[in-house]
């Protein structure tokens, strides 16, 4: 496997014991203010999930804007969940994200069985014709992650 996945309660103990260059932690959707300002004063990337549909735009404005009065810039939209059929619609937010200086990851995350079969294990585990290129996309957003690529 190349990565260990821990709970975040293990993380102390993951950082402490050297072997990751990078830890990544998921956090609960929605989490209440405190926890928020948190995370994004805690971390050196806080990237943030953006599905291209109206309704999970409003929540990714929220979030934006929450950013903002905190005065934090080390975050970056991950467009995710992209339906080959409404890959316009990705487009779209990405070039109103752009317009106004927001940072967006080249990569993105299609829309994949895949990762509804991964359940419990990496995607690339998953039994799934699909779990490779799926795997692939995240590769691609580590990799920019590693290299500092972004548009903006």
């Amino acid at each position: 496997m190349p990565f260990q996945v821990v709970d975040e309660k293990q993380t102390a103990i993951a950082t402490r014991d050297g072997h990751f260059q990078h830890i990544v932690m998921d956090t609960e959707a929605n989490p209440s203010i405190a926890d928020f300002q948190e995370v994004a004063k805690g971390c050196d990337l806080l990237v943030i999930p953006a599905v291209p549909e109206t309704v999970a735009t409003d929540g990714l404005t929220h979030t934006l804007a929450k950013l903002h009065e905190l005065g934090s810039d080390r975050y970056r939209v991950l467009l995710t969940m992209i339906h080959p059929s409404r890959h316009n619609e990705a487009e779209q937010l990405r070039a109103a994200l752009i317009q106004h200086d927001i940072p967006v990851f080249l990569a993105e995350i299609p829309r994949l069985a895949a990762f509804d079969k991964a359940a419990g294990v990496p995607v690339y585990a998953a039994h799934d014709s699909r779990a490779a290129r799926a795997w692939a996309a995240y590769e691609a957003v580590g990799k920019e992650i590693c290299h500092g690529r972004s548009q903006k």
